[in-house]
């Protein structure tokens, strides 16, 4: 059994998956107000016990690793890692980018794609993606930029997805005009099941990666006063 945690950003989830079949099984919103794992840690629990299951009968966690909330990816790593030790545990981590690349494409959203996660200052990290029917791939790697430098990167008409195409929606289709393609609203949102998606892929592929492989993704470094939603 896998389980999969979405914490990168204000928009969180957990989600279990069968790693035998590959059915999803549940998924379970937290709430836009979580401040710490006191949240998290009963959703997860509460999933596990819907299927009658405990932790130990988990074989694998996956995390969103970043980029987007410091808070978010602290501590969603230090919740894999408290699920993970006791029984060694796989454990994935997954690029929230990533994830919203895995939204189009179960969305059956095909095409060149930029996934958003607002990073403050009129800026977004943003992932550049092609999404096909059962994957998607990486056009270049993660980087941060401001609404109005998105259409440089673009080579042809692009889909858009993620909070930060949300918030600055109004300035993004001002830059893109008929370039930039909205998703639908409820790909948006950062979703655990997407995690579990892509882990479950890397499981099939033969990885089998330990809690040491574990590491946030960050695309500058965490702020005093930190704000990222």
């Amino acid at each position: 059994m896998l389980a999969a945690i979405e914490v990168s950003t204000r928009i969180s989830s957990v989600a279990l998956l069968d790693l035998v079949t590959g059915e999803e099984l549940s998924e379970m919103a937290l709430p836009g107000d979580w401040e710490s794992s006191s949240t998290l840690l009963p959703a997860l629990e509460t999933l596990l016990q819907q299927r009658d299951m405990t932790p130990q009968d988990l074989a694998a966690l996956a995390v969103s690793v970043g980029p987007g909330s410091f808070t978010g990816i602290r501590v969603g790593i230090a919740t894999a890692a408290g699920f993970c030790l006791p029984s060694n545990l796989m454990a994935f981590g997954i690029s929230t980018l990533d994830g919203l690349a895995e939204n189009l494409r179960s969305g059956e959203l095909r095409g060149e794609a930029l996934c958003l996660v607002d990073a403050q200052r009129g800026e977004c990290f943003v992932g550049h993606y092609h999404i096909e029917a059962l994957d998607f791939k990486e056009l270049e790697p993660p980087q941060i930029l401001g609404f109005e430098r998105l259409s440089s990167i673009l080579q042809e008409k692009a889909w858009l997805v993620g909070p930060g195409a949300l918030k600055y929606e109004k300035e993004i289709r001002e830059s893109l005009g008929t370039q930039g393609m909205f998703a639908f609203n409820a790909l948006h949102p950062p979703k655990a099941m997407s995690i579990a998606r892509i882990a479950y892929r890397q499981w099939q592929a033969g990885q089998r990666p330990t809690l040491q492989d574990l590491k946030p993704l960050y695309l500058r470094p965490p702020a005093v006063d930190e704000k990222t939603n």
